[in-house]
């Protein structure tokens, strides 16, 4: 049985690496995504430098702290300077700032090796992400040094995964929760999902079965998104952990390049008498939930165009919806009352105990959270009114997981109820169960499962409730963790798979091909989003200066 279980998951590899394959084969050239992000980047760049002669911002700091290592002062640090010195070390390596600001103009194409396609070319044009191309910050080479740890996960060279995770580690602190806890917890569930037996779990299993499945069996019940209820959630965090109680000598095993990694940042924590380098008494780490609140608002902000089609389908029936808009699912239904109102009574608990506004968040009107915490206290009734916004954002946002079904693509077959896991009679001689081998439905199942989102959520929660401080750059990794999980839909088979290999003779079926009909339309709507926001954004941090009464003279900007 446990060579079924090899072959099952050597199945499921060799179907997404055909699937990654077809993906590619219909991507965009790679050459023409190079030229637009460098080609966008390099406009920035040319525009930024004549206006912004000099470091602007937290840039004064950093540029400082690098000139201390250019001298040789290597033991000196800036007292304002609260992450570790990965971007003065490469200013030490490239000793031309003008040179440095020119290294970030192909920081986008490392990325997109990774993998060349629309999405990949839309996360480069992050708003967030791309304003700070041009500017000298930490947080392009830190999310670039995250992902690529995750690719290195990926790939399973676990010697590779510890050198870039601890090169992450000099450019951000918080990075310690993607490339240790979000990719540990990866393993833990890729190594508890082989199992002992070729099991699978009923489509509703009662607790007693999950239970008794987890521990005798290793085997964890982890449904897809698509097909999951809010109890599947809760049935899943119990039967990992029963299940990695039940395997902990294996997993601890399988864990030791995450479990190092901890342990290289718990001694940078001792040795260095806290997590923050300066200005420590405005960066005092705090709980502070309602970070993960306002990260629903943040994803559905600037990912409108992606999770559109979730609120749509959840008010609007299919027939009333133009046809290039359909999803053709009818699963994208509310939360049931009897969830809703106790998760929104937990958001405004959170909301009246634990909404913390930073003295700089107010102080200074530079930064966009500056005018959106304005609104929010305004009144004393505002924080509240947000709490059904930040409820249905994070609806949306976590359903994106399971993708869009298409209805041109056949369905999975259904389950049999004869697989399910049944708690063992205490009379019955046999200590386990006679259960079928594994199916290979999962792999036609769309989007990804739970524990997907349960990892992703508990390495966001751990990366953001510890900042007092709410600023768009701390949200920025976890909305690139999630943007890459969410799945387009593309017809796999049958007459729709036909129609896409069928040449394109006209200009009008070219037109319908690109735009939606072998295409996902919502990557153009949200290519137009972000190259709206882009040019809004950097325009106004141009042209749009103004001066302080105590600081005459000196232009200050609007910016992230």
């Amino acid at each position: 049985m446990s060579e079924s279980i090899l072959e099952m998951d050597d199945g499921l590899q060799r179907a997404s690496k055909r699937k990654m394959e077809e993906l590619r084969k219909n991507a965009e050239s790679p050459f023409l995504a190079w030229t637009i992000i460098l080609g966008l980047v390099a406009l920035w760049h040319t525009r930024i430098e004549p206006a912004v002669p000099r470091p602007y911002l937290d840039e004064f700091f950093h540029v400082q702290q690098a000139e201390l290592y250019l001298q040789g002062r290597y033991f000196e640090w800036h007292p304002k300077i609260t992450t570790p010195p990965g971007l003065s070390v490469l200013r030490g390596v490239v000793t031309d700032y003008d040179g440095l600001q020119l290294l970030d103009r192909f920081l986008p194409v490392l990325w997109s090796l990774i993998e060349i396609n629309h999405a990949v070319l839309n996360i480069c044009l992050f708003p967030p992400l791309f304003f700070f191309f041009g500017l000298y910050y930490t947080d392009v080479l830190s999310s670039l040094s995250v992902l690529i740890t995750i690719r290195q996960h990926q790939k399973r060279r676990m010697k590779s995964l510890v050198s870039s995770g601890i090169v992450s580690l000099f450019f951000r602190q918080t990075n310690i929760f993607w490339v240790a806890v979000y990719l540990g917890g990866l393993e833990v569930v890729r190594r508890l999902r082989r199992g002992r037996l070729g099991i699978e779990y009923h489509p509703s299993p009662t607790w007693k079965s999950v239970v008794y499945g987890s521990w005798q069996h290793l085997c964890i019940h982890d449904p897809i998104v698509a097909k999951a209820t809010f109890e599947d959630y809760v049935k899943t965090i119990l039967s990992i952990v029963v299940a990695s109680a039940g395997s902990f000598r294996e997993l601890l095993h399988h864990l030791m390049p995450y479990i190092f990694l901890l342990g290289v940042f718990g001694y940078f924590v001792l040795w260095n008498g806290g997590v923050v380098l300066g200005d420590r008494e405005n960066h005092v780490p705090s709980l502070h939930l309602a970070q993960m609140l306002y990260i629903w608002a943040y994803i559905v902000f600037f990912s409108f165009p992606i999770l559109y089609p979730y609120f749509l389908s959840a008010i609007i029936p299919q027939q009333y919806i133009p046809s290039p808009f359909r999803t053709g699912s009818t699963r994208h239904q509310l939360p049931r009352l009897i969830v809703t109102l106790p998760i929104m009574a937990i958001m405004l608990v959170v909301v009246h105990f634990n909404t913390i506004v930073h003295p700089f968040t107010l102080a200074d009107n530079r930064h966009y959270t500056f005018y959106v915490f304005r609104i929010l206290v305004r009144h004393p009734a505002n924080k509240y009114l947000a709490v059904p916004i930040y409820f249905y954002s994070a609806w949306a946002a976590i359903i994106a997981f399971g993708g869009l079904p298409n209805v041109q693509t056949p369905s999975a077959r259904p389950r049999s109820s004869n697989t399910a896991v049944r708690p063992e009679s205490p009379r019955r001689s046999n200590p386990r169960p006679r259960l079928p081998p594994p199916s290979m439905a999962s792999v036609h199942d769309r989007g990804h499962h739970i524990s997907k989102v349960l990892t992703w959520l508990l390495a966001s929660t751990l990366s953001l409730v510890t900042a007092p401080l709410v600023e768009p750059r701390y949200f920025i990794i976890p909305w690139l963790i999630w943007r890459f999980h969410v799945t387009s839909p593309w017809p796999t088979g049958g007459e729709a798979y036909k129609k896409r290999k069928k040449r394109i003779r006209t200009f009008k079926a070219w037109y319908k091909a690109v735009l939606y009909a072998r295409h996902d339309h919502r990557l153009w709507l949200e290519t137009v989003w972000f190259l709206v926001v882009n040019w809004g954004v950097c325009h106004v941090f141009l042209h749009w200066g103004f001066e302080w009464p105590q600081e005459k003279g000196k232009v200050q900007r609007f910016m992230w």
